[in-house]
């Protein structure tokens, strides 16, 4: 399974749309974007592992632990950046993990590196963050 879409209120885009996107917006020196956020969700909000014996393969042939939405959308999240980068900077404290009853999982996270607010969080939202946030 794999994203071949994805909607940021009513702009729809293909993954290397997105990724344009996000980098034009970064070449113009505007700073984190909503394609940025949603690589920060969709990399951080996942149970999905990459097996780190096949990290030196091409991203789609990549071997992920994970079920088959988490694996797409963890690739969609590496496809715009390092997921590794985003789970240095920000660590999970919380997890509720997804269930086919309740259909939604709760993580909560706090932040490690500074760095991380620059990644996930647009200016205004990481000038009203505080450490104690989770």
């Amino acid at each position: 399974m794999y994203v071949t879409e994805t909607s940021i209120a009513t702009h729809n885009m293909d993954p290397q749309s997105a990724r344009d996107e996000m980098m034009r917006h970064h070449q113009e020196g505007k700073g984190v974007n909503a394609v940025d956020q949603l690589r920060a969700v969709a990399g951080l909000c996942n149970s999905g592992e990459f097996d780190m014996a096949t990290e030196h393969l091409p991203l789609h042939d990549r071997h992920i632990n994970g079920d088959a939405t988490d694996q797409a959308v963890l690739r969609l999240s590496e496809s715009l950046g390092p997921v590794s980068e985003l789970r240095r900077m920000w660590k999970k404290t919380f997890e509720l993990a997804f269930n086919s009853k309740n259909k939604y999982m709760i993580r909560t996270l706090a932040l490690v590196e500074d760095e991380g607010l620059k990644v996930a969080l647009s200016a205004a939202e990481a000038s009203t963050f505080r450490p104690d946030d989770t």
